[in-house]
């Protein structure tokens, strides 16, 4: 039986105790840095930059434990394992994307009236088949950005692997950015979309969109 995830207490850790999410992190790079330098004599960047916000787990569990905080703690470790998981399958799937063939990084945005004539879940089902007829691999998640004058404003990012795409079979939702992924710089781009989209994985989970999973191609 899969646990049950509560996504109220996950959006109010991410929005709330950012912080500690961060600190958490942070640590187990330290954590990780302590034991390599052990190991092998090498300082990784985690050692180099301790006066910068780098620091033990220890030290961070005791500030929780004081602050009756232990909870939140607890959700930050998980959190963050699973932003590594995930991070490490986009990576993997994005390298073979990369590998295979030519590739395209898509941003979909919507019209003002595509966003108050359509539910969150019918643009969610729009994005997945505007990607579909390509036929090529693809992955894709929800962002909320800022412009002007609205904030939390939503779209969606998405790399697909293909040679070029149809703009105008979009245009009765919004507009498309397309960036083709420079091959030459393989590694490079691998890791800036992995982490990208990783980041847009975390950014979106609120209480409001609760199960907002990136889109894969089958």
């Amino acid at each position: 039986m899969s646990k049950c995830i509560d996504y109220a207490f996950k959006s109010y850790v991410m929005q709330e105790h950012s912080d500690i999410l961060k600190c958490q992190k942070r640590s187990s790079l330290y954590e990780y840095a302590k034991s390599w330098a052990e190991e092998t004599g090498e300082l990784l960047y985690a050692l180099k930059t301790h006066r910068d916000g780098y620091s033990s787990y220890a030290g961070l569990y005791r500030h929780c434990l004081d602050n009756g905080l232990i909870d939140v703690l607890k959700e930050c470790v998980k959190i963050n394992h699973a932003d590594y998981e995930r991070t490490k399958r986009l990576r993997e799937r994005i390298g073979c994307m990369l590998e295979s063939g030519p590739c395209i990084f898509l941003t979909l945005t919507f019209t003002d009236k595509s966003l108050s004539e359509t539910t969150p879940k019918e643009r969610r089902v729009a994005v997945t088949r505007y990607l579909k007829q390509f036929n090529g691999s693809y992955v894709a998640n929800i962002d909320f950005g800022k412009d002007k004058t609205k904030t939390m404003r939503e779209h969606y990012h998405a790399l697909i692997q293909c040679d070029k795409v149809d703009f105008t079979s979009w245009r009765k939702y919004g507009n498309i950015n397309a960036e083709r992924v420079r091959i030459k710089a393989f590694e490079e781009d691998n890791k800036k979309l992995s982490k990208y989209i990783c980041k847009l994985s975390n950014h979106a989970i609120k209480e409001t969109t609760k199960r907002s999973t990136l889109i894969y191609s089958r």
